[in-house]
């Protein structure tokens, strides 16, 4: 299979999750991917985009999210990018090591500082990877596919 992808530009607001839900499965739709699958990238791609309107441009929704879905064969892989604040150093440490994360789901105070987020998109895909690039943010969630879509 030849690679395929698309990109979106959504408005940096809560308001463009339902668009970037809808934008994700009209992408993966004529590849038959299983519906667990499909829902886990959502989980992830709709927290991610979350924390960058909270976190990286703080409710600014004059800001644009660029978001990149593409399909190699092997991988789904959704990137997201924004001119907002950078992650902090500490919580790219936690991204970089999941395993220092073991929080108590029903502790709240075990919770890392920002919450689960960044817990629940490592643990929905199967790799997490951020770069700040011209002054761009850019991070990628990559999903594995099953070998039939290999």
């Amino acid at each position: 299979m030849a690679s395929v992808s698309t990109t979106l530009s959504l408005p940096a607001s809560l308001e463009s999750l339902a668009e970037l839900s809808n934008a994700l499965y009209d992408f993966v739709a004529p590849f038959a991917l299983g519906s667990a699958l499909v829902y886990q990238v959502d989980l992830a791609s709709c927290e991610a985009f979350t924390n960058i309107v909270k976190h990286a441009v703080n409710y600014d929704d004059s800001q644009e999210v660029i978001i990149t879905l593409s399909n190699d064969g092997h991988c789904l892989t959704l990137t997201l990018s924004d001119a907002g604040i950078a992650i902090p150093d500490k919580v790219l440490r936690e991204l970089e090591h999941p395993s220092s994360l073991s929080p108590d789901p029903l502790v709240h105070s075990s919770w890392p500082e920002g919450g689960m987020g960044l817990i629940l998109i490592q643990s929905m895909m199967d790799s997490v990877s951020y770069e700040t690039e011209n002054g761009r943010n850019i991070l990628s969630l990559t999903k594995q596919l099953p070998s039939e879509h290999a």
